[in-house]
C-alpha cells in the first residue's frame, strides 16, 4: 500500500510499504480522510523521527476484523482512536491497560492513518472504534478527534452560561473550543489569533469579539471588554510564552487558565500573579468522541469552517508544507 513516511525534518515522502496485518484483537480500516494535526508538525519540524507514519485524525471503512473482536462488522463507517498499552507497567499488571503509563500511540509510536490502510489494535465499539451516523461525512468524522479535545477542555472548565471566556490561539483546537463554548451557551466569547483566515473562522464559529493579535494588544482589549474585570476562564490554545502570559493577565480573580496548547519550549513565568489572583491552572489532555460525534450530527459544531486544503496521498509533501507554512491553512486533509 501507499503511505506517507517521514525521513527527517521537513522531509516526508509517499512510499510503498507493507500492508498492515490484522491482529486477533484489532481491525483494519481503509482510510478515507485524515487530517494533519499540529502535533504532527512538532515531529515534522525536527530530526530524529525517521520512519514515522502520521495520522490519528481519520475515518474510513472497516475491511477486516480480528477473530477476538466482538461487536464490529466489516463495512462499518467509523472513526477510531489507536493506542497500545505496554503490558509491563503497574496499571497493565492490574488489568487497567487504558491507564498505561507507557502507552504507544497510533501515528507516532506505530503506523498511523496517512496511508491507504491502518491497523487499530484492541478494537472495541464505543471505546476506541466509533461507528458513524449517516449525517457525518468522512471529513466530518476525521474532525472528531480534534473536536473531542476541545470538548474535553471546555467540559473540564465547566463554564456557566453567565460567564465570559477568552480563547487565545486560533488553531483548530481553539476554533472548535469556540464552537463548543457557543453550544454550551456561554455569555460572551472573546477570541485572539494572528492569521486573517483564522480570525474570520473565529467569527464564523461564534466568537463575539475577535482580536487580531498581530496588530492589537490582545490582553488590553480583553480587559477593556470586560470592564477591567477579566474573564472567568481563559483557554490557552497556542502553546507559547506570549499566549500563556496573556491568559494569566486576562483571567479575573478566582478564575481559571486552561492549558490546552502543546508547548515546544519550556516556559519562564512569575507565579505571583497566579497566587495573588487565586487562579487555577488546569491541564487539559483528553477527549470525548461520542459527545463530539453528537455535536457534529446535530449541527452544534461544524468542520466546514476548518477544512481549507485537500490533498491526495501522493501530495503529502505539499500538504505538510501547506499546513506548516501557508497563512490561509487551518486544517489540511489528506484523502488516500
Amino acid at each position: 500500500m501507499k503511505a506517507a513516511v517521514l525521513h527527517g525534518a521537513f522531509d516526508i515522502r509517499t512510499e510503498t510499504v507493507s500492508d498492515p496485518a490484522c491482529e486477533p484483537h484489532g481491525v483494519i480500516i481503509k482510510v478515507k480522510s485524515c487530517g494533519i494535526c499540529g502535533s504532527d508538525l512538532h515531529y515534522y519540524r525536527h530530526d530524529g523521527h525517521d520512519g514515522t507514519i502520521f495520522g490519528h485524525e481519520f475515518s474510513g471503512d472497516i475491511v477486516e476484523v480480528g477473530k477476538d473482536v466482538k461487536g464490529i462488522a466489516t463495512g462499518t463507517r467509523c472513526t477510531a482512536v489507536g493506542f497500545a498499552p505496554c503490558g509491563k507497567c503497574y496499571w497493565c499488571s492490574q488489568g487497567k491497560g487504558h491507564r498505561c503509563s507507557d502507552m504507544a500511540l497510533l501515528g507516532y509510536h506505530f503506523a498511523g492513518a496517512m496511508a491507504q490502510y491502518v491497523h487499530v489494535p484492541f478494537a472495541a465499539p464505543g471505546r476506541n472504534v466509533f461507528p458513524l451516523p449517516d449525517e457525518l461525512s468522512y471529513e466530518d468524522a476525521a474532525s472528531v478527534e480534534p473536536l473531542s479535545i476541545s470538548y474535553f477542555s471546555v467540559n473540564r472548565a465547566q463554564p456557566k452560561d453567565t460567564e465570559t471566556v477568552a480563547v487565545i490561539g486560533l488553531g483548530v483546537i481553539g476554533l472548535y473550543a469556540i464552537q463548543v463554548l457557543k453550544a454550551a451557551g456561554v455569555k460572551q466569547i472573546l477570541a485572539s489569533g494572528r492569521r486573517p483566515s483564522r480570525l474570520a473562522a473565529a467569527k464564523a464559529c461564534g466568537a463575539d469579539v475577535v482580536i487580531d493579535a498581530a496588530g492589537q494588544d490582545a490582553a488590553k482589549i480583553i480587559l477593556e471588554a470586560t470592564g477591567n474585570m477579566g474573564v472567568n476562564t481563559a483557554f490557552e490554545c497556542a502553546g507559547t510564552q506570549t499566549t500563556f502570559d496573556q491568559c494569566v493577565d486576562v483571567a479575573r480573580g478566582g478564575g481559571k487558565v486552561m492549558l490546552v496548547g502543546v508547548y515546544e519550549d519550556a516556559l519562564t513565568w512569575q507565579p505571583l500573579p497566579v497566587i495573588s489572583k487565586n487562579l487555577s491552572l488546569i491541564g487539559c489532555l483528553g477527549g470525548n468522541f461520542p459527545a463530539s460525534i453528537d455535536l457534529l450530527k446535530t449541527g452544534k459544531a461544524s468542520a466546514k469552517q476548518m477544512i481549507t486544503h485537500r490533498f491526495g496521498l501522493d501530495g503529502v509533501a505539499d500538504a505538510f508544507r501547506a499546513q506548516n507554512s501557508d497563512p490561509a491553512a487551518i486544517k489540511v486533509m489528506i484523502q488516500p
